[in-house]
């Protein structure tokens, strides 16, 4: 099983995400961060190089795994995307001094990230839309990296918060989070096989109306990876969508599930759909892990979808229901 801190040649040598330009080839490490003096070059999603002077301190972030990862490596960003959001979806880290709130995730305002001035403006692919990115570009540089990749999701994780560290001049705060990571992970391995724990699913839960619907979380979503290289069984054998891994089901389709199945749902923590919508269901209530009472609210305040940070909690929280 491959570990999640696979180191690369060099930490300066850092992949922001796989190119399909510039003369890359399938086996090719590409968008590679390199430093020049004071200067730092990254390639970002687009396979476009970014320079910036020199170590990055004032930081624009305009997605929640930024957000984390940024905070993660001891840099207050001056920006956030949806502050409010991120402190209720993302405990991982505590949202330091007083940073602007630029808006939504997607939708920042350039008339807030300007006022925050800041020194680089940091996201993923999906954080501007395109009519905005020169207005921002104005601003300050952009970096906006790949969000997820359903072939190699903790690589991506772990690449994004290594460009990430390369863009602060944090390569060393990184890697000890990562080998802090790596040693959880042995020791949660440990654990987990020692209890032979039965097969599991992830879901979140979402209702509208009365429908109720579940994103299932294949192996290849990044929380479906972290249970894998714990050594757990997922229920769920879809492949799931080639970015997240993730896929929709309804409730019929939660007959396919094999009965011994150890049920987790993720859900808005303003509501909870399997209490106050399923619970009168009859479909649900036949299905044999509900029945075996082997379903469990799992995941609050983890952001399934972030950083290193989030990514240790996600480890504590499989150790605690599976080896607790």
């Amino acid at each position: 099983m491959r570990s999640m801190r696979r180191l690369l040649p060099a930490l300066i040598a850092i992949v922001a995400v796989p190119l399909t330009a510039c003369g890359t080839t399938d086996d090719a490490v590409s968008g590679d961060a390199t430093t020049s003096g004071e200067k730092i070059t990254v390639t970002d999603a687009g396979g476009s190089a970014v320079t910036i002077d020199g170590p990055a301190k004032r930081v624009v972030t305009l997605e929640w795994a930024q957000t984390e990862d940024v905070i993660a490596l001891g840099v207050t960003p001056v920006g956030i995307a949806d502050i409010k959001g991120f402190q209720v979806w993302d405990t991982a880290v505590d949202v330091p001094g007083d940073p602007v709130d630029v808006g939504l995730r997607a939708e920042p305002s350039i008339d807030s990230v300007a006022d925050a001035d800041p020194d680089l403006i940091l996201g993923v692919e999906e954080s501007i839309p395109a009519d905005a990115l020169a207005q921002m570009e104005k601003i300050a540089p952009v970096v906006l990296l790949k969000a997820a990749d359903a072939t190699a999701p903790l690589d991506r994780v772990r690449e994004n918060f290594e460009t990430t560290a390369t863009l602060l001049g944090k390569q060393d705060a990184a890697a000890k989070v990562l080998d802090g990571l790596d040693d959880s992970i042995a020791g949660a391995k440990q654990q987990i096989a020692a209890a032979s724990p039965a097969p599991y699913t992830f879901a979140y839960v979402y209702a509208e109306g009365s429908q109720v619907s579940f994103r299932m979380h294949a192996d290849r979503s990044i929380p479906g990876a972290v249970a894998k290289e714990l050594g757990l069984t997922n229920a769920f054998t879809g492949a799931g969508d080639d970015a997240w891994g993730l896929e929709s089901y309804d409730l019929e389709a939660l007959t396919k599930l094999p009965a011994d199945t150890r049920f987790l749902y993720w859900a808005d923590p303003k509501s909870d759909p399997v209490q106050d919508v399923l619970a009168t269901n009859p479909l649900w209530s036949s299905l044999p892990f509900v029945q075996a009472g082997a379903i469990e609210e799992f995941g609050g305040g983890i952001w399934m979808y972030g950083g290193p940070k989030a990514m240790q909690q996600l480890v504590d929280a499989y150790v605690a229901v599976f080896a607790g």
